[in-house]
């Protein structure tokens, strides 16, 4: 609204100077008279304030949802959902005989706690019993366990000494069969390096071959695609660019005029935008997905799938095997080990000696001692445990059980009192989400209604981008619902912008309403207006005369006779008036419009009441429609940077 009376007034004016430019130039006399006159005004002393105007919807600030405190039947029900009740209101009533029932239960359960509580102490006692005895257990066993421990050693000691001499007997047979596998083994290794060598040729041959491809074709190929995919984004983001502005110069003439034909420009701009927006996301998509899909550059772990030497660790020969000087005395015992173990069956001519009894008893020995620790090891868990006797604080917590359990028989005849009372309103308001009726049995907990209320109400509201940073705290405000206005108070502000139905980002924020009363509707539209801040008795302009551009706030005035440019830095702006703070002074001549003139231009200042008359008559004597000048001024003004008022459209 604020753009589209901006332009109304500078068509009008835009009217008055071009008929005052024709009536001067159409009446012959002294060059002086030629040079065009054009209506001036000054800059004056006045008071700004700035107002942000918001819709949104009232809304309760305190709500409360009620639960029934009761297992019972609601026997009387005083109000439906939306009706208004009054603090202190009885609004449900229950039937309180099935609670008898509850009281008996918890008497029987306070007894239950009891019994638990006896056999608890039985079984503690039993335990603490059982303890003292494994206690005994364990000094027994631990010296048996000691006494097997030793006889288990005695006879390792001489399955050892029986093996020593047999490892010593075997070792000269071992060491010739170390010494001919040592050979054959340093043969095939030769054999290996020389096929490995082979093998790393032809990897690198294949490896420079894919390297080249990669540098030569897929690399160039892959970043000239990219390329046309970015340049496609970047016109697609230029379209929606324009369309995005195409659709702000719609809705700037629709605020303006909301006739048929500018809703059907409007909502055609809403339309293209729309489709440019999917285009440019699109065409962002694919450049997106090419980006990730760069083509990697080969490595050479890609064309080697084994290590040096792999062939050698298939065939079943170990790092060790391959060892320049392998350690003859190892692989002397290596072989005297496997020598004793077949018997002279292909490993030699030496024969192992029977140590079968001696290994029998071994193993029936160390079974016998692992038994034996497994008993000291139950023996002692069960001394060393928690005996599972009740200590002085468990005790205490099952008396503290109990006492629940009579605190419990108690609460039930509470509840009795409670269900007696019913549910009181605690406040003024509306009743809302109300899931309940007459003779409905509910249980204790369940949701019954919720209670919003009247006297703490705000305006949840959203702000555009062009004035989230206006509005704060503390601001005072005016609320209109239907044809009532109450004072109120913003109260929140959100720091979180969530886009609206439009995607357009919004920012959230509350409005109290000072003085709420009886006529207050929940959920239902109202119309705020922010006082969002104040300057007094400052130098201030008509909201027509400024004009923005790229560079910022300008107008124009008249230097030495001639048409002049004046950069200014503005403050706070109404509706109707701009706060200059600096390049204008109070008796500096702006033009009020500059209608087909340019900068540059000789210019004289004109009165206001002469020249409203000059162009009165000149728009009588040729039959000029104030209507056609009005066109002829914007279409003049059209061709001037920024010319069309300080709203935040114009540099759009």
């Amino acid at each position: 609204m604020k753009k589209g009376k901006k332009r109304l007034i500078i068509g009008a004016v835009a009217v008055i100077a071009v008929a005052g430019v024709v009536a001067v130039a159409g009446k012959p006399g002294t060059q002086d008279e030629q040079i065009p006159q054009v209506q001036v005004l000054s800059a004056e002393l006045g008071d700004v304030e700035q107002m942000v105007d918001a819709s949104g919807t009232v809304a309760s600030d305190e709500q409360k949802t009620f639960f029934s405190p009761v297992n019972a039947q609601i026997q009387k029900l005083s109000f439906e959902e939306g009706d208004t009740v009054k603090a202190g209101t009885k609004l449900v009533e229950f039937n309180v005989e099935n609670l008898e029932k509850d009281n008996e239960k918890a008497e029987l359960n306070l007894k239950s706690g009891k019994y638990d509580y006896s056999n608890a102490v039985k079984k503690s006692k039993k335990a603490v019993k059982k303890q003292s005895e494994a206690k005994d257990n364990v000094k027994t066993l631990e010296q048996k366990v000691k006494e097997q421990k030793d006889y288990v050693a005695s006879l390792k000691t001489q399955l050892a000494q029986v093996n020593a001499q047999a490892q010593r007997d075997a070792q000269a047979d071992a060491r010739q069969q170390a010494a001919r596998q040592q050979a054959e083994a340093q043969a095939k290794e030769e054999e290996m390096r020389r096929q490995q060598e082979e093998k790393n040729q032809e990897i690198q041959r294949a490896y420079y071959e894919a390297l080249t491809t990669y540098q030569n074709e897929t690399l160039p190929d892959y970043q000239r695609e990219l390329g046309q995919l970015n340049s496609r984004a970047n016109q697609a983001l230029s379209a929606y660019n324009q369309a995005e502005t195409t659709y702000q110069m719609a809705f700037a003439q629709w605020e303006l005029d909301q006739s048929e034909e500018n809703s059907q420009a409007l909502s055609d701009a809403d339309q293209a935008r729309s489709d440019a927006q999917i285009s440019y996301q699109q065409a962002k998509d694919e450049y997106e997905n090419m980006k990730n899909q760069a083509p990697q550059m080969p490595v050479m772990s890609d064309f080697a799938n084994q290590t040096d030497y792999g062939d050698f660790v298939s065939d079943g020969t170990s790092d060790a095997d391959l060892s320049d000087e392998p350690d003859a005395d190892a692989s002397a015992n290596t072989s005297a080990n496997t020598s004793a173990n077949t018997s002279g069956e292909g490993g030699g001519s030496y024969v192992a000696p029977d140590t079968s009894a001696i290994e029998n008893a071994l193993e029936q020995a160390s079974s016998d001692l692992a038994e034996l620790q497994s008993d000291l090891a139950s023996e002692k868990a069960m001394a060393e445990a928690d005996p599972s006797s009740l200590t002085k604080e468990e005790k205490e917590k099952m008396n503290i059980t109990n006492n629940l359990s009579e605190l419990d028989v108690k609460s039930v005849e509470e509840l009795v009192e409670e269900g007696k009372k019913g549910i009181i309103a605690e406040f003024n308001g509306v009743i809302s989400k109300s899931a309940v009726q007459e003779g409905l049995t509910v249980t204790q907990g369940m949701e019954l209604f919720t209670l919003q209320n009247t006297d703490k109400v705000n305006v949840d509201i959203n702000i555009s981008k062009y004035d989230y940073d206006k509005v704060k705290e503390g601001q005072k405000a005016e609320i209109t619902m239907a044809d009532r206005t109450y004072q109120g108070t913003v109260t929140k502000v959100s720091h979180i912008a969530v886009p609206n139905e439009k995607g357009t980002p919004m920012i959230s924020a509350e409005v109290r309403i000072n003085d709420p009363d009886e006529d207050i509707f929940l959920g239902v539209d109202a119309k705020v207006k922010i006082h969002a801040a104040t300057a007094n008795g400052v130098l201030t302009l008509p909201v027509e005369v400024v004009n923005i551009g790229k560079e910022g706030s300008f107008c124009y005035v008249i230097e030495d006779g001639i048409v002049a440019r004046r950069n200014i830095t503005t403050g706070l702006s109404s509706d109707t008036l701009v706060e200059v703070k600096e390049g204008l002074s109070a008796d500096d001549q702006v033009i009020a419009d500059l209608g087909v003139l340019e900068e540059g231009m000789p210019v004289k200042a004109l009165g206001e009441t002469e020249g409203a008359n000059e162009a009165e008559g000149v728009s009588e004597a040729e039959g000029t429609s104030e209507a056609e000048g009005a066109s002829e001024a914007d279409s003049a003004g059209e061709t001037e940077e920024g010319t069309g008022g300080t709203g935040e459209g114009a540099d759009e």
